[in-house]
């Protein structure tokens, strides 16, 4: 679907024109050469926008910027060079110029500004080149000058919370919904004439694609009385693979509320299964199921599950969504609704609600009504286009935009079954340019992929996607302001929204927008390049089946690509693998890597060559159970901003100088020592931390108080720690602060002293019977507060009233906590207030009859056990 090029080029015009940059220059002595290749460069960005939009009619300009892109992208590893060397060069002098040896190696290596400059000067000048091809050809497409769009239409989204899906945004439904539950709650004539009983019976819902087949089936999972007629419920996304070994992890994981371990075997996960089953009246929902050849759903896969399953109680059901009637056979169906597209009123009502916002708001501008209307019969009946394109026009009031949107020559395209839906191409072509790239990586990750904002942002960040603004905004801010965006525009779907996290996912037809808009720099495991287009890839994801057989080091489409700055192994189920060939010889041929996602690899050593990838931003180890030790070249990589140790138990500590890690922002750390680690100290640049099952420790140290940037603190896992370190309140910036699962700390005694937190989540601490009274000193800034599985909890305390900035009170499974605060009507800025697994006070908080009711009248969206119970427009 085209290229995008403004962002790329936007980065190297930011760093050519940097005031660091220019510095650099000097004292390199490129100046001339580089001042040439800027000036060339400022011509040509000017018209990038509009070759950009004007390139899905001319073929010859797509290909054009696809020339300029990739120039852009070697400017720009050449930037990263210069800054590199910068840095080392500042590294040597913090160190001092070492031995007569050390100056020696110096003077012949990469270090020495004679010898770099000697490798510079021939690859500026091809760079040059090249570039003014681009700029002479320029002239043939006669195109516009136009201003750029970097960040000018960023938008602050308002919070909200989606964990579950909300009724009240549904539509024209209720039929179908009606319809699907008196199917769970009776058998049908089909299931009464077998001749053979069977305790769990199937119920298909098929229709195209962005039908509404998943919403439909979550307002019957979420509707209470399905709640509380099934002894259990459990939710999973199959997706394109039908993998019985992934299924089951997975419904053990929904019924028991319990990941399984990776290293379990596939046996004593069947028998956690049916522990959880047996005897038991549930629902299962299985979401998005297809029948592709032997990866897909087959009838021996479907027997094979439902054998498992039917240990349950009679009355047990199964509900499917697919897009393929054929599933619906080969997993034997007793009834299949088939979803039909919405009718033109249903439709209008959902593109009002998306576009309009406010209840009314249309009604002051009549003029756009009639041109909403003729967008919303294009969408012909499909939730997913009508609730695109309301989203696109929410922000737009301009009478031309709309009517550019309804008269799209994009409507005209012939469409296919599996053809990208129309309102989505338009949709991602209104994008801001820095959000297109953003949106084309996401797909690296497989279909049904639940994305942390926190990971997503940090990838982002590596690949230089996200620019600092003139504010004092952080790039952690300033990327999930990206993901609001994104969302908003219903490109991503929340799953849960606090205020400094989102946890989202993408609808299948989405993801099919972001392979399609980056298949020329992307190849995922759903699509890999051809001869032809394999010189432009930079971003890989791989699966199990793309390592090599024994003997064979690079899996054959890795040898065709050149300067690949991205490697993910993000699909589930490549634990064991034996990855040493490949590991070591992606190092040694990617030297522009910038992204390195090797989590769940075993390996027990990693390659010293680690650090000789200068470039390298963002490094994945995680879920390796073997590695017992980082290799000391790793703190060799001075450009890192994220690195992830989680769950590397046999980790014994980190490397002696992992303070020279001067750009680090954040640290995920799984270790078996008692006291964190030293050096940790000097990691001044980093914003968020998080040590995690760490079973030994007993102490966070003394260093923490030293990061004074640090903005995220997440505790989790860590059964012996004690206390927090007293001095907590030197962490000046710390914004939101998570503890789960440490049942030894003590969270009444330490904690004093911290100031300014905007997000507190407190779970599983089994000792806490009250809230702890150093709460208190967030009293002016506190957003979001979040206690979960808090056993002895058994009260609130009444100076909660006092958190006048409040906004979202989640209490999940505390069965001792009885009432809510007399003071709560005092929480005016309250919007979102959920309960869960807290019999006693969800029956004291039933609307309009519970007796803390009128506490709690006033907040904005209430959700007591899975169901909304109160809804208001803002």
């Amino acid at each position: 679907m085209g290229q995008f090029v403004y962002t790329i080029a936007e980065n190297v015009m930011n760093g050519l024109a940097s005031y660091a940059y220019q510095e650099m220059c000097l004292a390199w002595g490129v100046t001339d050469e580089l001042n040439k290749l800027k000036d060339t460069f400022s011509s040509i960005k000017l018209v990038i926008l509009d070759a950009e939009e004007k390139q899905r009619k001319e073929l010859h300009l797509s290909q054009w910027l696809g020339k300029l892109k990739d120039v852009c992208y070697d400017v720009d590893d050449m930037l990263n060079d210069f800054a590199f060397k910068e840095l080392q060069m500042q590294m040597l002098i913090l160190r001092g110029r070492g031995s007569i040896k050390e100056q020696v190696r110096i003077f012949f290596s990469g270090w020495n500004p004679v010898v770099f400059n000697f490798k510079m000067g021939p690859r500026i000048k091809d760079i040059k080149e090249r570039l003014d091809v681009i700029a002479i050809e320029k002239s043939q497409f006669h195109l516009v000058e136009r201003a750029g769009d970097w960040q000018s239409q960023s938008v602050h989204i308002k919070r909200e919370t989606h964990s579950f899906v909300q009724a009240y945004d549904v539509i024209g439904r209720e039929d179908d919904k009606k319809q699907i539950i008196i199917h769970l709650f009776n058998l049908t004539l089909k299931e009464k004439s077998r001749d053979v009983q069977e305790n769990v019976s199937v119920i298909s819902i098929t229709g195209l694609g962005g039908i509404g087949k998943t919403t439909l089936a979550k307002l019957v999972y979420n509707d209470h009385r399905v709640v509380k007629h099934f002894d259990m419920r459990m939710w999973v996304c199959v997706s394109d693979h039908f993998d019985n070994k992934r299924l089951v992890r997975e419904i053990v994981a929904s019924a028991t509320n319990q990941n399984c371990g990776d290293q379990e075997s596939f046996d004593r996960v069947q028998k956690k299964l049916q522990s959880a089953l047996k005897d038991k009246q549930f629902l299962l929902v299985l979401d998005d199921v297809w029948d592709k050849g032997q990866i897909g759903v087959t009838t021996a896969k479907w027997i094979d599950l439902k054998a498992l399953l039917n240990v349950g109680a009679n009355g047990s059901k199964v509900i499917v969504t697919t897009r393929s009637e054929s599933v619906a056979s080969i997993m034997d169906s007793v009834c299949v609704h088939q979803l039909r597209g919405l009718p033109h009123e249903s439709c209008m009502s959902l593109f009002i609600k998306r576009a309009f916002g406010r209840k009314g708001e249309e009604q002051r501008h009549p003029h756009l009504m009639e041109i909403a209307h003729g967008i919303a019969e294009k969408c012909e009946g499909v939730p997913l286009a009508v609730t695109t394109m309301g989203s696109l026009l929410c922000l737009k009031r301009e009478k031309h935009f709309w009517s550019e949107v309804r008269d799209n020559d994009i409507w005209r395209l012939p469409q296919g079954n599996d053809d990208i839906l129309p309102a989505l191409k338009l949709s991602y072509d209104a994008l801001p340019s820095y959000l297109k790239p953003c949106f084309a990586i996401c797909s690296l990750f497989p279909k049904d992929y639940v994305f942390r904002s926190t990971d997503l942002v940090s990838l982002w960040m590596a690949q230089g996607f996200i620019q600092s603004s003139k504010g004092n905004q952080e790039l952690e801010e300033i990327g999930l302001d990206y993901i609001r965006q994104l969302c908003s525009r219903s490109l991503f779907q929340i799953d849960e929204d606090s205020i400094d996290f989102i946890v989202f996912k993408m609808h299948a037809l989405v993801h099919d927008l972001a392979m399609s808009v980056s298949e020329e720099e992307c190849s995922s495991v759903n699509f890999r390049p051809t001869s032809d287009t394999c010189k432009r890839v930079r971003h890989v994801s791989m699966s199990e089946d793309d390592l090599p057989m024994k003997g064979v080091r690079v899996p054959e489409f890795l040898r065709q690509l050149k300067k690949v700055w991205t490697i993910l192994f993000p699909v589930p189920g490549h634990v064991g693998t034996s990855s040493k060939s490949v590991l070591k010889a992606c190092i040694l041929r990617f030297k522009y890597l910038r992204v390195l996602d090797l989590s769940g690899l075993t390996f027990e050593v990693l390659p010293s060559s680690i650090g000789k990838l200068s470039r390298l931003r963002y490094l994945d180890l995680s879920k390796n159970p073997f590695i017992k030790k980082l290799p000391g070249s790793i703190c060799n990589l001075l450009n890192l901003q994220t690195l992830l140790l989680s769950n590397c138990e046999k980790l014994r500590e980190l490397p002696r100088d992992i303070g020279n890690l001067i750009n680090l922002r954040t640290l995920v750390l799984t270790t078996n020592q008692k006291v964190l680690a030293g050096g940790i100290e000097r990691l001044t640049s980093l914003r968020f931390l998080q040590v995690h099952n760490c079973s030994y420790l007993e102490s966070l140290g003394q260093g923490i108080q030293c990061l004074t940037n640090l903005r995220m603190l997440v505790i989790s896992n860590c059964e012996n720690l004690k206390s927090l370190p007293p001095d907590m309140k030197c962490l000046t910036a710390l914004k939101t602060l998570g503890i789960s699962d440490c049942e030894k700390l003590d969270l009444m005694t330490s904690g004093g002293g911290i100031r300014g937190l905007r997000s507190v989540s407190i779970s599983k601490a089994s000792r806490l019977e009250a809230l702890p009274h150093w709460l208190q000193d967030s009293a002016n800034t506190l957003q979001s507060l979040r206690v979960k599985n808090c056993e002895d909890l058994k009260e609130l305390p009444e100076w909660l009233q006092n958190f006048k900035l409040l906004q979202q009170l989640v209490i999940e499974y505390c069965p001792q906590l009885l009432a809510l605060p007399q003071g709560m009507y005092h929480l005016g800025a309250l919007r979102l207030l959920k309960i869960d697994g807290c019999s006693k006070l969800s029956e004291r908080c039933k609307s309009n009859e519970g007796a803390d009711w009128p506490k709690i009248a006033h907040v904005s969206k209430i959700t007591l056990d899975g169901e909304i119970i109160a809804s208001k427009d803002d």
